[in-house]
This record gives structure tokens, sequence and C-alpha cells, in this order.
């Protein structure tokens, strides 16, 4: 098995010095990018031009996201026979064991794979504070958005095999989303994975990273936060037209608490296919428009029973009775579009 260790770097200093002679020394090709560093860092880039290794250059920062797909770009139009691209972070954080384990256990893939390099407690220094505070956070929504349980979403030690490589050029994002989307991609693409833990070195407490928690962490959950805001603007429309048609038939229909229902859940309905086609998921096709109308028939067919059931039978309110309803028919709505009505072919 052939990999090369692709290497993204902007105002690198001498831990990348310390990480190359070591990647040298077990004779480990390597790709470098110069995602526009600052003059002071040119000798670094000098010291991988002396090792042997390609530089791949950017007049100006546009990003670690960037960075790796104009590697990509670079092994996909010089053809590049490599089995792996391992993608590193320059600061040296990666052992060079944790490189070989990662690729190793890509070639047991039968490098079909992609290897994910995880920072689990077992496996070297402490993850610093605001490095924990994304992947907390992320790991918790990417599993209600996904369905898969991956530890370290965050990490920069990733075995990309072959076959994804002209993928991971479109994959959106220029900066650390980037390597989220990846993942939303793997899921959409059904790409298996392995998550192995790796042994991972701070350095004042990873003080020269420029991942920055708050607005990194909304660039990394952006596709995940425009899905709630179209489902919240739908919650509200939903609920609205609810209280106002049931108002409008308390005193006219026996049924006004199912017709209110199912008049809320079509017009929000249609609104949330609209907007989740549009903004989310970027599909539109007659084939999803029918899965997702089947979809809501079932739901509001479930969600009107069951309101109705709760109201007429254990006396509770209207608006009451349709959220314990909608609570649990959220979750089959949202897995039912993400793997059902929105699912595309790998």
């Amino acid at each position: 098995m052939r990999y090369v260790v692709l290497i993204p770097a902007y105002n690198p200093g001498e831990k990348m010095i310390g990480f190359l002679k070591e990647l040298k020394s077990r004779n480990i090709d390597v790709i470098v990018v110069d995602d526009g560093s600052k003059a002071e860092s040119k000798y670094c880039f000098d010291y991988a031009n002396k090792c042997g290794y390609p530089v791949l250059t950017h007049p100006a920062n546009k990003g670690k996201g960037a960075a790796l797909k104009t590697g990509f770009t670079y092994v996909v139009s010089e053809k590049l026979d490599y089995d792996y691209v391992i993608t590193a972070d320059c600061d040296g954080q990666h052992a060079i064991e944790s490189i070989i384990d990662v690729a190793n256990e890509g070639e047991k893939s039968g490098c079909e794979a992609m290897i994910l390099g995880g920072r689990f407690r077992d496996g070297g220094d402490k993850l610093p504070i605001k490095s924990n505070i994304g992947n907390s956070t992320t790991r918790v929504i990417f599993k209600l958005a996904t369905g898969l349980s991956i530890h370290d979403t965050q990490t920069g030690l990733r075995a990309i095999p072959k076959s994804l490589y002209s993928k991971m050029i479109t994959i959106k994002g220029d900066r650390y989303e980037y390597e989220m989307n990846m993942l939303l991609k793997i899921n959409e693409w059904q790409v298996p994975f392995k998550e192995v833990s790796i042994k991972t070195i701070y350095f004042d407490n990873n003080k020269g990273s420029h991942y920055s928690p708050f607005k990194d962490s909304i660039r990394i959950l952006s596709q995940i936060l425009i899905f709630s805001l179209s489902s919240f603007l739908s919650f509200i429309l939903d609920y609205a037209l609810f209280m106002l048609v049931n108002h409008l038939l308390f005193d006219v229909c026996e049924y006004h608490v199912a017709i209110a229902y199912l008049t809320g859940r079509l017009i929000s309905g249609v609104v949330n296919y609209v907007l989740n086609s549009k903004f989310v998921f970027k599909e539109f096709s007659m084939s999803s428009v029918l899965k997702y109308t089947l979809l809501c028939i079932i739901i509001m067919v479930i969600g009107a029973g069951g309101s109705y059931l709760l109201e007429d039978l254990a006396g509770i309110p209207g608006v009451l009775s349709k959220v314990f309803v909608d609570l649990p028919l959220f979750l089959l709505s949202y897995f039912g579009q993400k793997k059902y009505v929105f699912k595309k072919k790998g």
C-alpha cells in the first residue's frame, strides 16, 4: 500500500521542521500546502523543498479546507498513484506512530474505508479546553443529525481512500467547516469508515492552533443549524395554524382538533419541504416530493389520531396534546427525511 501525507500549513514554525524530519527519516511521502503564510515561515517551506517534498502555494490565506482541496487537486491532476492521502496538521501534534497506525488500518480495510484518527482519553496528552469545547458539542449534534457515532469529529488526522480524491475537491467549505462537511458527505455517500485511537501531542496547551471555538463551531455546524432553523420556522407556522383553525372550529365541528392538526401540518409541511430541498439537502426531484408526501401522510395520520385520542379520552387540551404527539413524531420526520426522502445514491 502506498500513501502520502498531506500537510496544510499556515504560518508554521520549528515544530513543522521537526515533523518533516521525522517523516523524512521514515521515507514517508509528503505534500505541503503553504496557505498564504507570512515571510517569517518561508524557511519551513524551503526545508520541505530540500527534503524533496512538493510545496503548493496560495498567494493569500484561504483556509484549511481550501488548502486540503488544493492538495487533492494536485494528486488528481498529477495522477499520483497513492492508495491513501493522509491529512495531518503541521504543528507536530500527530505522532508518526499514529500516522502509521492509521495507514495500517486503511490497509486492513482493503484501501476502501476512510480512517479517522480519534483523540480518546487514553491516547496522548489531555485534549485542550478550547478543542474539547468544540468537539464535545459537534459530537452530540453530529450523532443527532446523521445517526453516526464518531468520537472525534474534528480530528485533522484522516486517511482518505483513492476512490474519494475527486469527491474531496467538490466538498463545500474553505475553512474548518470543510472537515465537518467531509463527515456529512461520507454519511451521504455511504462510505465505510473506522475510527482508531491515536496519540496526540500538544505544545503550550495547543496555543498555536488557529481554531476559534465559537466562530469555527458555527461554521462547522452551519448545515445542521440551517436544518434546525428550517424545522423551527415550520414548527412556528404549524402551531400558529393549528391554534387558529382550532379556535375557529371549536364550537362548529366535533373533530376540530384533528382538522386543525391536518391543516397546520399540511401547509407547514409544504414550506418545510421547500426550505429543506433548497437550503439543507439541496435536492429537488419528483421522487423526493412523492416520498416526502408519503412521509407527511403517515405523520399526519398518526399525529391527528393521537391528538384526538389524547384530548377526547385523556382530557388533555388540544395544544398540549399536540405537543405530546409531536415530540416523537419530530424524530420520525427528521430521520425519515435524512434517510429516506433526501437520501442520494452513492
